[in-house]
């Protein structure tokens, strides 16, 4: 015990005594009708020792009264002001929205309207040379009015003629537009160019709209010419129609054809509704109609040529496996006449006819022998090592010459007019052409087979090539 200090004691017990007095308030207020009667009691004996009768029920009264209020904070009242201030803060997230929304087109509306300020007071600064400048622009303007009034006169006959609704349409259009533009072209100005400060706002009003009005002239004219533009390919394209529509090759076609009749109907609808729809596009209907009258009237002529081919066919009396060859070709340009495909009926027609050439041609089939060109190939065929043999053949006429003939290939299957082929022969034929070339440049024994007019087959010399000969057409 001797070893503790009185500091340590001292301080110590004032811990303890302020932590009892803590617990002693707390527990005032924990047991608080307990403590409100203790203090109810001190003060009717307080009183009492004083002399002064007072009733129980008042001291009770005013104990409760003090101790209802004792605990609680009453604030103050505020002033207007200082209630806006309370309530903006409290409600700060609401109106912070509001104003990062509002903040950005506010300022933004404030520029634009700072520039249309400054614009409107620019488009009233003028100078004399300004003045000058609008007079001439409005003289030139009014000189374009003058030639496309000029324009329009000519084309009411021609108009009034055609007897389209739509043209009339658009003339009306174009004469209400270019009434608009004569008015934006008589624009008014100051008499003189005073200085600015001498200026009436009323001069400046004036250029400003002398300005706007020659602008938007430019508009109104472009637009005029446009509609004028229209009239003249809608009057083209009615005459062309009519032009149509009275030839023989049209009344032929469309009693037999209905899709003819049907493309004029159509024309004539698109012109009719060309003001609203465009006149390019009522253009386009006539020049549809007109290719499928012109499709339908070489028809005839296609299908005299296809009957002259049929029947040059059965004049060559062929055999059965030649005219075979010629039953593909001649159905297809009959199907393509009936589709109105003229380039496929063309195509076709060209295609039998360089055939019936053919075959009207006696050949005869010779080995190629020229010097700088090869006169025979060799094919390995790897990994199997198989071979094959073939000599370079061309076919000429009783003249000597060269003429291409249909071949195909066995390598690749391409079918196409060739003037040098190659054909398959035995390896002994193969090696006596070498052989010959070898000896002095040339192949002396060249004849390889023929072939007969009114034929599309080929003879060949017996032995000199394999059982069924093949052919390339590369190497």
């Amino acid at each position: 015990m001797s070893g503790v200090s009185l500091s340590e004691q001292m301080g110590a017990m004032a811990l303890i005594d302020e932590l009892r007095h803590n617990q002693t308030e707390i527990q005032k207020y924990l047991d608080l009708p307990k403590h409100r009667k203790a203090v109810a009691e001190r003060i009717r004996e307080f009183y009492k020792a004083q002399g002064v009768e007072v009733e129980d029920a008042l001291v009770e009264q005013g104990v409760r009264k003090y101790f209802a209020t004792r605990l609680t904070y009453e604030a103050p009242a505020l002033r207007w002001w200082e209630q806006r201030l309370a309530d903006g803060y409290l409600r700060r997230y609401h109106w912070l929205k509001w104003v990062a929304i509002w903040t950005p087109i506010v300022l933004f509306s404030l520029n634009a309207w700072t520039h249309v300020i400054i614009d409107f007071k620019e488009q009233r600064r003028y100078t004399y040379a300004d003045l000058v400048g609008l007079q001439n622009e409005a003289h030139s303007r009014t000189q374009q009015v003058f030639l496309l009034q000029e324009q329009i006169a000519k084309l009411e006959p021609a108009v009034a003629s055609s007897q389209l609704a739509s043209a009339g349409r658009l003339l009306d259009k174009a004469k209400s537009r270019l009434a608009t533009a004569r008015q934006q072209t008589a624009i008014k100005l100051p008499q003189f160019a005073v200085p600015e400060e001498q200026r009436s706002f009323n001069d400046g009003t004036m250029v400003s709209n002398a300005r706007i009005d020659l602008r938007r002239s430019v508009t109104s004219l472009k637009d005029v010419r446009s509609q004028l533009d229209e009239i003249d390919t809608l009057l083209t394209a009615v005459q062309k129609l009519k032009s149509l529509t009275a030839s023989r090759e049209f009344l032929v076609a469309s009693k037999v054809v209905p899709e003819v009749a049907a493309a004029a109907k159509e024309a004539q609808g698109a012109l009719e509704e060309a003001d609203n729809r465009g006149a390019v596009r009522a253009m386009a209907k006539v020049d549809q109609a007109v290719r499928l009258t012109d499709q339908q009237s070489l028809n005839p002529n296609y299908l005299a040529t296809l009957e002259a081919a049929r029947a040059s066919v059965r004049q060559m009396n062929l055999s059965q496996a030649d005219a075979a060859q010629f039953q593909p070709l001649l159905s297809q340009v009959e199907q393509a006449i009936q589709a109105l495909d003229v380039a496929t009926t063309t195509r076709g027609l060209k295609e039998i006819e360089q055939l019936l050439a053919f075959a009207k041609t006696p050949l005869t089939l010779d080995i190629v022998s020229r010097a700088g060109e090869k006169s025979m190939v060799e094919r390995n065929f790897d990994p199997t090592g198989g071979k094959s043999w073939y000599l370079l053949t061309e076919a000429t006429d009783a003249a000597g010459n060269v003429l291409p003939v249909p071949i195909t290939s066995i390598e690749t299957g391409e079918k196409r007019y060739a003037s040098v082929f190659g054909v398959r022969v035995n390896q002994a034929t193969y090696q006596e052409v070498k052989n010959d070339k070898l000896a002095d440049g040339h192949v002396d024994n060249r004849r390889l087979g023929s072939k007969d007019a009114n034929s599309l087959g080929f003879k060949f010399l017996k032995g000199r090539t394999t059982a069924k000969p093949a052919y390339i057409l590369e190497w």
